[in-house]
């Protein structure tokens, strides 16, 4: 009698045309080559950056008018508003989650949700903070009519100068942090992809952040514990304050000991009694 179950299909054995590489071969030592001139591409990127704010004036009058503004800002109940699109968007997404971290008030705008009614979270006090390599992306320059005239910027741009910025030519507040590369990413890797540019504007965003942070708290790293009490940094912050209290001889409360959890869902009513 024939069986009810069909038979199963071999598997075919995947067959290696070719040995996988080792460090040892000509072939992966061009590969890593050709890796680890990217990391020193960025490397040199951000020494030249490092030694713009360290010398130029307009650079360092720049970053000195951010720190100002935003902390002036802050004083009053204000916050950071960044702002962008594409790659340098998502620059302006981890700089707000940075800023955050520090309890230095900040929100991110998309440019082309902008114009479509998020301009509306926009007010007296606030600095907008475009990031724009170029500093004339049409959705960026298109928000311009449209801001009170009385709100600070702050742009974070390829440019030398605040006056040969696109988005601050036309408005009376604007403060310039330039972002310039050493050489294109096009020169440099054959491709104009964002990527010495974006590691230059992360650079930058923490550097201000961190220097704003310097200005309105005494202690920033205790601010940052404070706003952090989840994940591996949490965990350690917590084990320090039990090693303190031990040594000590005090008590520990249970809330500097006790991982972060959400409660449980409820499966009845009567679990919530």
């Amino acid at each position: 009698m024939h069986s009810s179950s069909s038979p199963r299909p071999c598997k075919r054995q995947r067959t290696m045309v070719t040995p996988p590489l080792t460090i040892h071969d000509p072939e992966s030592n061009s590969i890593l080559d050709r890796a680890t001139r990217v990391l020193s591409i960025e490397a040199t990127a951000l020494s030249h950056v490092t030694r713009l704010y360290q010398t130029d004036p307009h650079a360092r009058e720049g970053l000195l008018g951010a720190v100002e503004c935003i902390t002036k800002s802050q004083s009053v109940g204000g916050k950071v508003i960044v702002c962008g699109v594409g790659k340098s968007g998502l620059v302006g997404r981890k700089t707000v989650a940075t800023l955050k971290s520090l309890s230095i008030a900040a929100s991110f705008m998309h440019a082309a949700e902008a114009a479509h009614g998020d301009l509306g979270d926009i007010r007296e006090h606030d600095v907008l903070f475009f990031i724009s390599y170029s500093g004339k992306t049409p959705e960026l320059l298109n928000l311009l009519p449209h801001l009170p005239r009385q709100l600070q910027i702050v742009a974070l741009t390829s440019q030398s100068k605040a006056s040969e910025c696109p988005l601050l030519k036309e408005h009376e507040n604007g403060v310039l942090l330039p972002a310039p590369l050493f050489e294109s990413e096009e020169v440099s890797f054959g491709v104009s992809a964002p990527t010495t540019s974006t590691t230059v504007q992360i650079a930058i965003g923490d550097m201000l952040a961190l220097t704003v942070a310097d200005q309105l708290h005494e202690n920033k790293g205790k601010t940052f514990k404070k706003n952090h009490p989840g994940g591996a940094i949490g965990a350690v912050t917590r084990e320090s304050a039990k090693t303190i209290a031990d040594a000590c001889h005090q008590p520990v409360t249970p809330s500097e000991v006790t991982p972060l959890e959400l409660p449980s869902p409820s499966l009845s009513a009567q679990s919530d009694l």
